[in-house]
């Protein structure tokens, strides 16, 4: 007698349940994405002892046919699909007709539907994959679904769930991922009989987003949108002073699908670089529409997971998408600060007795701040900037004579803490940082040299030997038309050294190596078009060659800097997306002291 038998059904759907169902929350993925598929606006769900007792969905949806009931329960029976090439366009959120019958064959379930055109609704029932005669019940429109001792004759299963609290918080996520991915739709949530959330139909994302995460999103979200090459996505990312310790605030859809994508937190971390601390995570939810022909949605049985068919395309984009708004031109906000300030404290002058003390017999006027000590003070005027030359260590920025920015500086002040440029413009007080305001000059300099390929070469009379290991020599040669590409000529040394022969202009001396080696780590481990590696050469000069923190600049250096800053395309931001300068007007300085 052969060893090798076929599986009973009721096995073959436990079996494709453990693949499907993971705990209740799958459950609850699945029905939810159900009623969602059925048009509903209205979706409840009920758990009870972690969703382990009872799990309940309600919606207003479409409905099943009485028809239909019994095919919904048996596997690989779906509305969706007829053939293979209908995966390449599904766009529902479920389609392999796998969820109700892998449900059903874990527990204890109550179907019970009926349509808009029928009289009587109908019901269904199923007890560990053994599906009951189906009834007539009193009509309504639209689907309730009722899941009884989950894994009942799965025991093994059940074993290995956490706890009632940690399943709990599970169905909690869940719900919430759902409801990001439809704020259109209404969802009501119960556990063990209280109220979880209410969450009203929105219009937009971001008011969905404040429902479920609390109104002190509203002003931490930064809106992103982005077109390109048959990708379009929009949503919000949180600004860089609003993170937290872990992954869990970052949400991912694509056509309107909850995915898990393998490098999406590496991808964050890139994109906003040096503005987060090593262990800070941005919040992000990202939704986006892509041609359903170019993805696969069909790599896992829960269809957590997709499949790129140009994955590094996908990743570019990604990447410009949270770039370009983390450098956008808006300056920094004063908000924090402002309301620090502006907090009232009354009793802080009634309660001081120190100007008491010193003022004058009868006129309860401190002499210490008496006007008349004050009339001999010369006005400060600051340093007049249209009066100020060029600073000679500074290379020209642009031929292009037109202010891009509203920064148009009138005078600057000195500087603070050896870091800190004081200035006024017409528009504000700024306090501007020496070192990201010089870090965007150069990088838009060199950037334009690239970009115009006007850069010119230097041929070095004594070529310069780089020593470096020899895995970095190996990867440097490897690299060698990457490096042409932005000006730089060098030849193998030896086993572990590179010779320098050629260099761009826009390169200063002293600085070869480290920028080879800074322009080798950027690029390692990708194929970068012509305009990124231009991007990522201008980076690496432009980190290299600006004035750092402490360094003493005359008054001329100071002027050039900040006229030169006015010039640029993105004077609020340096190339990784830093500050370079905090904003206060008029406005801003009046409501500080309470003159308004």
């Amino acid at each position: 007698m052969g060893k090798i038998r076929e599986l009973s059904p009721e096995l073959i759907n436990q079996i494709a349940a453990g693949e499907v169902i993971e705990s209740a929350h799958s459950v609850i993925k699945e029905l939810m994405e159900n009623s969602m598929d059925a048009g509903a606006t209205q979706v409840d769900i009920e758990s009870k002892d972690g969703g382990l007792s009872l799990l309940r969905i309600t919606d207003n949806g479409s409905g099943i046919d009485s028809d239909d009931l019994e095919p919904a329960l048996k596997r690989h029976a779906t509305s969706k699909i007829r053939d293979y090439g209908d995966l390449e366009t599904v766009l529902s959120y479920g389609f392999r007709g796998e969820a109700l019958a892998s449900i059903a064959s874990v527990s204890r379930l109550t179907l019970e539907s009926g349509t808009k055109d029928q009289k009587t609704a109908w019901k269904i029932g199923s007890i560990g994959g053994k599906i009951s005669d189906k009834e007539e019940i009193p009509g309504f429109t639209g689907t309730k679904i009722l899941v009884e001792e989950l894994f009942f004759n799965t025991p093994v299963r059940r074993k290995f769930l956490k706890s009632m609290r940690s399943e709990d918080k599970k169905i909690r996520d869940r719900v919430t991922t759902q409801a990001l991915a439809r704020e259109d739709i209404r969802f009501r949530l119960f556990q063990d009989g209280k109220e979880v959330y209410v969450l009203p139909a929105r219009e937009n994302k971001k008011d969905r987003i404040i429902d479920l995460f609390g109104e002190n999103f509203r002003d931490h979200l930064l809106e992103v949108n982005l077109e390109r090459g048959g990708i379009k996505a929009s949503g919000y990312i949180s600004d860089p002073d609003f993170y937290k310790s872990n992954r869990t605030g970052q949400f991912i859809f694509i056509n309107g699908r909850p995915i898990e994508i393998k490098y999406s937190s590496v991808l964050l971390k890139k994109a906003y670089d040096e503005l987060l601390p090593p262990n800070g995570h941005p919040y992000c939810f990202l939704f986006f529409e892509i041609d359903p022909s170019r993805v696969d949605v069909n790599v896992h049985p829960a269809k957590k997971e997709i499949r790129f068919l140009d994955e590094e395309g996908f990743n570019g984009f990604f990447l410009t998408l949270i770039q370009k708004e983390l450098r956008s031109s808006t300056p920094v906000s004063f908000l924090e600060l402002k309301k620090r300030l502006l907090r009232p404290t009354p009793d802080t002058f009634k309660t001081s007795s120190l100007y008491q003390a010193h003022s004058s017999s009868g006129s309860g006027q401190s002499p210490l701040l008496s006007r008349e000590l004050f009339a001999d003070v010369p006005r400060q005027e600051g340093f007049n900037l249209d009066q100020m030359g060029p600073g000679a260590s500074l290379s020209a920025l642009t031929d292009n004579v037109t202010k891009h920015s509203s920064f148009i500086p009138k005078k600057h002040f000195g500087v603070l803490f050896e870091t800190f440029i004081l200035a006024e413009a017409e528009d504000g007080f700024y306090i501007i940082d020496q070192h990201t305001a010089h870090e965007r000059i150069r990088y838009e300099e060199v950037l334009r040299k690239l970009e115009k390929k006007n850069y010119g070469i230097q041929p070095l009379l004594t070529p310069i030997r780089i020593d470096v290991s020899k895995q970095e020599q190996e990867d440097i040669l490897n690299r060698k038309k990457e490096y042409e590409e932005v000006g730089i000529f060098l030849d193998p040394l030896g086993e572990d050294s590179v010779v320098l022969r050629e260099i761009p202009a826009y390169m200063e001396p002293g600085e070869e190596k480290e920028i080879i080696l800074d322009f080798l780590n950027r690029t390692e481990g990708k194929e970068s078009s012509e305009p990124e590696l231009y991007d990522l050469m201008a980076k690496c000069v432009a980190c290299r060659s600006a004035i750092k923190k402490g360094d003493h600049l005359s008054d001329p250096i100071l002027a050039e800097i900040l006229n030169r800053l006015s010039y640029c395309e993105n004077p609020s931001r340096c190339p990784h997306g830093r500050p370079t300068l905090v904003k206060l007007s008029r406005d801003d300085l009046e409501r500080m002291f309470h003159r308004k």
